[in-house]
């Protein structure tokens, strides 16, 4: 016989890219939407039922809302283990830019400008994931997010993300994100409005500010595993551009062949066997539709249960993600 195959969970998330926009499905109701991860403001926000989000504005500069992943969210159909980080890189950075835009970064009554933004680059993006998230994390089951603005600068801004649960308020996991507003003539960072910088001039002082992703240097190691791929059609948005999404998915996919080639010193064999316990994501370059990219991934020097990938075009560096996992004997 042939013996049931089991799948790992980044493999099977590959061959669900047809589920890719599956929040969006359930946010616009517009016809013939595409999802962008570089500045939707063509997106018809008018189109949103946001009553099903029970959002509550906290302040101007937090709102809360729920959200909720699907069967199809998780990894692996029979155990619905967990959700997978390219997932929770999709979902959470379209709907948590989706109801800022709505609700704390809305121009005022006398402005002309009917969006904040031009087009937006997400520079950076890190998620913490605690043992909770794992225990209490379930297909169809809320999860209480808040979005806090937490700085603004002349050119970029940076919100963070709680997820809890609803019914014990307990934290499961936090994102961090940096957007940049860019010129889409030029691809240059572009001052953001002045009164936007002015509603939130109470969060410009360097004591509050957060340390956002920042490059690591490239290290030679014998434990490392190499990947590559062609950037297709459904990986890209309406700008022809990689999704910042698709580039977790390749870094899994890298890093879900290094362990079971057993390339790294501890984490080998099954990926789905180790739970994330942080990643982080710095944005560099952009690439495209066609495009070839390269893709190495090693086992950090001090720290075994880490991995970093570094993704190239050619020479140019496009990409970098730390992966920090937690051990089988960790009690989650």
């Amino acid at each position: 016989g042939c013996g049931k195959v089991k799948e790992s969970m980044f493999s099977l998330a590959s061959r669900q890219l047809g589920h890719q926009a599956a929040v969006l499905g359930r946010l616009l109701t517009g016809p013939g939407y595409n999802p962008v991860n570089l500045g939707p403001q063509q997106a018809n926000t008018m189109a949103i039922d946001w009553s099903s989000f029970d959002i509550k504005v906290l302040s101007k500069d937090a709102v809360s809302f729920s959200h909720v992943f699907q069967p199809w969210d998780f990894d692996d159909f029979e155990r619905l283990a967990f959700v997978p980080a390219w997932t929770i890189a999709r979902q959470m950075s379209e709907v948590t830019y989706f109801v800022g835009n709505h609700f704390l970064f809305q121009p005022p009554q006398e402005s002309r400008e009917k969006t904040a933004f031009g087009l937006v680059f997400t520079r950076g993006q890190r998620w913490d994931f605690l043992p909770s998230y794992y225990r209490l994390l379930a297909p169809g089951r809320g999860i209480a997010v808040t979005e806090k603005v937490h700085f603004v600068g002349n050119t970029s801004w940076v919100c963070v993300e709680e997820m809890r649960d609803p019914s014990t308020n307990q934290l499961m996991a936090t994102g961090t994100y940096q957007r940049v507003n860019v010129d889409a003539a030029t691809r240059r960072p572009k001052p953001l409005p002045d009164w936007l910088k002015e509603r939130f001039s109470h969060l410009t002082s360097s004591k509050s500010r957060l340390t956002t992703v920042q490059p690591f240097d490239v290290q030679k190691s014998s434990n490392s595993s190499q990947y590559s791929v062609v950037v297709a059609p459904s990986d890209t948005d309406s700008y022809y551009h990689t999704n910042q999404a698709n580039y977790v998915l390749y870094c899994m996919d890298c890093v879900s062949l290094g362990a079971r080639n057993n390339a790294y010193s501890l984490i080998r064999g099954d990926l789905s066997n180790y739970k994330l316990k942080m990643f982080e994501v710095l944005y560099q370059k952009e690439s495209q539709e066609g495009d070839a990219l390269y893709i190495d991934s090693w086992e950090d020097r001090d720290s075994a249960d880490t991995v970093r990938v570094q993704v190239r075009k050619g020479s140019d560096h496009i990409t970098q993600m730390t992966m920090q996992f937690y051990l089988p004997s960790a009690k989650l």
